[in-house]
């Protein structure tokens, strides 16, 4: 393959990508530039966009507000993969075990987020209450990946190493678990994105001192909608960012030690 042929096979990906943005962002712009004239409070262009998010990279208020929706969401997340993962291992692999914990997941997964937040409100400190709601949005996302990847697996493994002494919970982390990397990355990947539009929706209903969901909330409440969309980039961005980081730490690190 000639050097021209590998550059494009290499960066195809991002240019189609690259110009796959650059033409919603026109959308974008020429829609609202079209809608604004018949609205009374008019959609940001996404230069406005741009120069008030730009704007927000300079002012502390902001970086104290990524900071404390990064710990909500992230505890809420890591919690919730790791209950993910042991409990999807399980439900794979124990009819009884599944049966007894469908309820709940289903439940989890009908109930909007909303109605979540304003539940558990009665008893859970706001400070800590867009975690919890994040960490159940993923829940079943990873609980539901695993399970299926598990009943998915040859039971002739485990059979195998029953026979070399091996016990259950062995067999569940020591084989059950490296065959099903696929699996778990693609629920975590998943289940990252929905924690950062439920995390910071629950910051916006309970309105945490500090946090990104408060800004928008604030902004919201002023009528700045310049301001609502600048948040909302960030966010987006965050969500995009941590999903990539994910999959390089998975890539360098867990898939090495799976291998």
């Amino acid at each position: 393959m000639t050097r021209s042929g590998t550059w494009a096979k290499r960066y195809r990906p991002i240019l189609i990508s690259s110009a796959s943005a650059v033409c919603w962002i026109l959308i974008w712009h020429f829609g609202a530039m079209l809608a604004n004239r018949n609205l009374l409070l008019k959609i940001p262009l996404p230069l406005e966009t741009l120069q008030a998010f730009f704007g927000n990279l300079g002012k502390g208020e902001f970086w104290l507000a990524v900071w404390t929706s990064v710990l909500h969401i992230l505890a809420g997340f890591l919690a919730a993969a790791v209950l993910g993962i042991i409990g999807g291992i399980l439900s794979g692999t124990y009819l009884t075990f599944r049966a007894v914990s469908a309820p709940v997941l289903h439940l989890i997964r009908a109930v909007p987020v909303a109605a979540f937040v304003i539940l558990a409100w009665l008893w859970i400190p706001s400070d800590i209450l867009p975690g919890i709601i994040a960490g159940l949005m993923v829940l079943p996302i990873i609980w539901g990946q695993v399970d299926a990847g598990t009943r998915m697996l040859d039971p002739r493994y485990a059979e195998m190493a029953r026979v070399d002494g091996m016990s259950e919970w062995g067999i569940a982390f020591g084989i059950r678990l490296p065959m099903l990397e696929d699996a778990i990355l693609g629920g975590c990947v998943t289940g990252l994105g929905i924690a950062w539009k439920a995390g910071v929706a629950a910051e916006v209903i309970c309105n945490p001192k500090g946090s990104l969901g408060a800004l928008l909330q604030s902004a919201k409440t002023s009528i700045d909608y310049v301001q609502v969309f600048a948040v909302t980039l960030g966010v987006v961005l965050l969500s995009i960012l941590f999903e990539n980081l994910l999959k390089v730490v998975w890539r360098i690190r867990i898939r090495d030690q799976f291998r």
